[in-house]
């Protein structure tokens, strides 16, 4: 009897406007798991740099101002210290930075607060339920409940870059005779550069995308692409 086995795959392969590609790769459960454990480290540390400060005024602000700044320092920093740095330029906590990961949407771009809180803010359910934290290591893109409800990933901050085939060099360049935007000038080098590596289906599919620049599709919208390209390239 023959078995069928299916390989998991971490690079998530997702395709942006005109036609262009981005890499991510999720990180394994237990590289994010080191980073948990990174970040309560952090948090204890500011916990206890917290009651240190307290204790220092704890004359001027009276026991029961202290214990309530304490008690609500506690809860500030277990239910958003996740969040802040998620919605970050950094878009990841101290512990996920150092370990080289980062948290994006299913499109790879930055979470939003509503995002970032969802995704946290169910770690409580996951805490009340054990269980559930182990769907990240059945799951082939490694994400728990929280990520699953938010539409988040934890990816690596530096994804895997694929080596390029340039396609072949038109015999000619064609000029561009329009004003081109900076997006559609890179989609149509980025179509020279990669095209070499698809099959012709898959040129032509991406071809079609263009046809407005270019005005033909299929077999001649490849060729005009490619034509276009190599003169942008020479008037660099």
């Amino acid at each position: 009897m023959a078995f069928s086995v299916q390989r998991i795959d971490t690079l998530q392969t997702v395709e942006l406007a005109e036609g262009m590609e981005i890499h991510l790769r999720a990180a394994g459960p237990f590289l994010r798991l080191m980073a948990y454990l990174l970040d309560l480290l952090v948090e204890a540390a500011a916990i206890t740099s917290i009651g240190f400060l307290i204790n220092l005024v704890f004359p001027i602000l009276g026991e029961n101002v202290g214990n309530a700044f304490y008690l609500l320092s506690i809860f500030f920093i277990w239910w958003f210290y996740h969040v802040i740095f998620e919605i970050s330029p950094w878009g990841a906590t101290v512990g996920k930075r150092a370990l080289g990961m980062r948290v994006v949407n299913e499109a790879g771009g930055g979470v939003t607060m509503g995002q970032s809180m969802i995704r946290n803010f169910i770690r409580g359910v996951e805490f009340m339920l054990p269980f559930l934290p182990l769907m990240a290591f059945f799951h082939p893109r490694f994400q728990r409940l929280g990520d699953l409800a938010a539409g988040t990933l934890v990816v690596y901050s530096r994804p895997r870059i694929d080596p390029v085939i340039a396609g072949p060099p038109p015999l000619a360049g064609i000029p561009v005779n329009m004003t081109l935007t900076r997006e559609e000038e890179a989609a149509i080098l980025s179509f020279r550069y990669r095209s070499g590596g698809w099959s012709e289906a898959r040129q032509m599919e991406l071809a079609n995308h263009l046809s407005k620049i270019t005005g033909e599709v299929g077999p001649k919208g490849v060729s005009r692409i490619l034509g276009m390209a190599h003169w942008l390239e020479e008037q660099r």
